[in-house]
């Protein structure tokens, strides 16, 4: 029964003692506060070049209603595993789903480096022993071929006594995306597409709610992509995949439902929020003007190129801001990476942590209990349709230009996404895009994070040797097809047959390209760490330059803090001077430092009357390069000729000058 509505005069409202907002009387407010300067400058824009405003309204929102955006309630709580020996991951992947986990990513490499080491039946049962694979569906990651892998885990299905229609994981074939980050492949495009299609083929035959495909933008993101340009690739990549399914015979609505995202997520909240709603909308068009009308759910994973290795602790913070975004913006399945993720292989504390920021969402916020929590906002809704357009724009340039294959394979996705890093990387540089930990704020005094270090040599020695001793022999395998190829390859996996080859002759070249360069935000800074910390393995302690305060604590505090922050971005240690305005006192007391390098800090009356006599005998008493922490101005080329050699301000760029002055002291050549 529902509850009657409250009558008016038992409605309190609580702004009833307050004057209705007026836009314009903002306005003149903001306009006061800026000092003159255009209102314009509150604004900001993203890497797409979408406007995100100060301010939104709705009287400056679009007067047309959206499409709406078919988002459910709550999420999957998808834990990673990739540590290289099957017998600690399995009892990590047990951890895991004892601990509040429902699903579980499987990132396997043969090398050991990325993931765990798969190369038999054998270690895909010790990996999953005692897991409930009907209960906890799992997702592969194969890190290259996906057939092999697959068979094995349809076979494993079929002895654990899985019915087929109740394994609801995914087989992970996305080979563009694998191509894209190891740059060769051993057969031609059409084989490697049409194997993938081979897999999706049996897949919707024999197993009705599991998918074959999960497209993963990670090393597009990694490379530096923006927003649109991720949201863009992944349906062009989808698109292709779709082609090549069809052509294997399967209907459309079939071949819709193999399809799943892995999108990123990272700590820009509105634009995390917006991109997967806009995934969403975008995956319904192309759907429908495929003739179907099938939704593909939407994976995310917190953003590897926002991982610093420096200050990791901060990492807890932004997998939380991320995790909370993709939470918003509708996400299917959350992977929140443990804190320790881009320094090495974590330990329990990582995944303990990375499970909890989940949970706590979950269950304290309550935000899986809100369906599209962000819908209604005028800048998330705002920023949604921006983002649609501009991807919608470049999904169309990639499929002119001949499709997603295409597109890798010309290095025309390569140069799009440059353009974007290089940009980031401007920003990154000159401090504009923070990165707290590591270009604000570092901590020269930071203990080291415990890792776990596995010998993977041994593990995977240990795996050549059980692959070695499977009983069945080497066999021929017939070409793909409609299913035909997966089907063989799961029947010789039953049989624990070695290594399979496949019989037909390829016809084309293999491919070979430049892989997708993978960054992280923070490398170019945590380069300069890890040369400091070089540097005080030989010297016994950092490179350091001195602070020549001029005044009283109040008068230069600012600008030492400053630069103290600056330098110790680069590893550098700020020794602080004292201070007043004796310039000699101050150029002895930097002489009895033994540092060759001084840091003018003080306000800027007292700049114009003591810079240039001190700098002068910051020279004189031995200094290599004397800098100021401010602009120049007026007075530049009177200082720069009293052998000021740098100035160092907000905006300036940062890397270059701490790169130079690892040079002059002698951090680096």
């Amino acid at each position: 029964m529902t509850k009657p509505a409250a009558p008016d005069s038992q409605i309190l409202d609580l702004a009833a003692e307050f004057p209705a907002a007026d836009p314009k009387a903002w306005m003149t407010l903001v306009e006061k506060s800026l000092g003159g300067r255009p209102y314009e400058k509150l604004a900001s824009k993203s890497y797409d070049g979408l406007r995100i405003e100060p301010l939104y309204t709705a009287e400056g929102s679009k007067q047309k209603k959206s499409p709406a955006i078919p988002v459910q309630p709550g999420w999957d709580l998808r834990c990673l595993s990739s540590h290289p020996d099957p017998r600690v991951a399995n009892r990590q992947i047990l951890t895991d789903l004892e601990k509040g986990a429902t699903s579980i990513w499987l990132k396997l490499d043969p090398t050991g480096r990325a993931g765990t080491v798969i190369k038999s039946r054998a270690d895909l049962n010790t990996l999953l022993d005692g897991v409930f694979l009907d209960l906890a569906p799992v997702v592969l990651d194969p890190g290259g071929p996906s057939l092999p892998p697959a068979a094995y885990l349809m076979d494993l299905l079929t002895r654990k006594n899985v019915a087929n229609g109740s394994f609801s994981g995914n087989f992970g074939a996305d080979p563009l995306s694998t191509l894209a980050a190891v740059g060769k492949v051993i057969v031609p495009m059409d084989t490697l597409l049409g194997r993938m299609a081979d897999l999706a083929a049996h897949t919707a035959k024999t197993y009705p709610n599991a998918k074959a495909l999960n497209i993963a933008t990670t090393v597009y993101h990694s490379a530096g992509c923006s927003e649109a340009q991720e949201i863009a690739i992944a349906m062009a990549t989808a698109v292709e995949y779709l082609r090549h399914i069809i052509t294997a015979g399967v209907y459309i609505d079939d071949a819709c439902r193999q399809v799943a995202f892995t999108l990123t997520c990272d700590t820009d909240v509105f634009l995390t929020i917006a991109k997967l709603r806009a995934a969403r909308r975008l995956w319904a068009r192309v759907s429908e003007v495929c003739g179907s009308d099938t939704s593909a759910p939407i994976y995310t994973v917190t953003a590897p190129r926002m991982m610093s290795q420096r200050d990791p602790w901060v990492n807890m913070l932004r997998g939380t801001a991320a995790c909370f975004a993709a939470g918003a913006g509708g996400a299917d399945a959350i992977t929140v990476l443990p804190f320790e993720s881009a320094i090495g292989l974590p330990t329990s504390l990582g995944r303990r942590v990375a499970r909890n920021t989940q949970i706590i969402l979950q269950e304290e916020s309550s935000i899986n209990k809100v369906t599209d929590p962000a819908a209604g906002s005028w800048m998330v809704d705002s920023l949604t349709d921006k983002l649609t357009e501009a991807a919608w724009s470049i999904f169309q340039e990639i499929e002119k230009a001949g499709g997603m294959a295409t597109a890798l394979e010309s290095g025309a996705i390569t140069e799009r996404i440059g353009t974007t890093e290089l940009a980031r990387a401007i920003n990154i540089s000159t401090r504009k895009d923070a990165l707290t930990g590591v270009s604000e704020f570092p901590n020269l005094a930071e203990d080291p994070v415990e890792i776990d270090t596995p010998d993977i040599s041994a593990i995977t020695r240990e795996a050549d040797a059980r692959a070695a001793s499977a009983p069945g022999a080497v066999v021929d395998l017939p070409e793909h097809g409609n299913g035909t190829l997966m089907a063989a390859l799961v029947k010789a996996a039953a049989e624990d047959t070695s290594t399979s080859t496949i019989g037909a002759a390829l016809k084309g070249s293999p491919i070979e390209l430049t892989p997708l360069p993978q960054h992280r935000l923070a490398e170019d800074y945590e380069a300069l760490r890890d040369d400091s910390d070089s540097f005080v393995a030989k010297h016994g302690a950092r490179p350091q330059v001195f602070l020549a305060n001029i005044g009283s604590i109040a008068e230069f505090t600012a600008r030492a803090s400053f630069a103290k922050n600056f330098f110790g971005a680069g590893g550098i240690e700020a020794l602080a001077g004292q201070g007043g305005l004796k310039t000699d006192v101050i150029a002895s007391e930097y002489k009895s430092t033994g540092a060759t390098v001084a840091v003018i800090c003080s306000a800027d009356d007292l700049y114009s009357e003591y810079t240039e006599k001190l700098a002068r005998e910051l020279k004189a008493a031995g200094a290599v390069a004397v800098y100021i922490a401010g602009r120049g101005g007026e007075h530049e080329q009177t200082w720069k000729s009293a052998g000021v050699d740098e100035f160092i301000y907000m905006g300036c760029d940062v890397l270059a000058v701490l790169t130079d002055t690892h040079q002059r002291l002698g951090v680096s050549s």
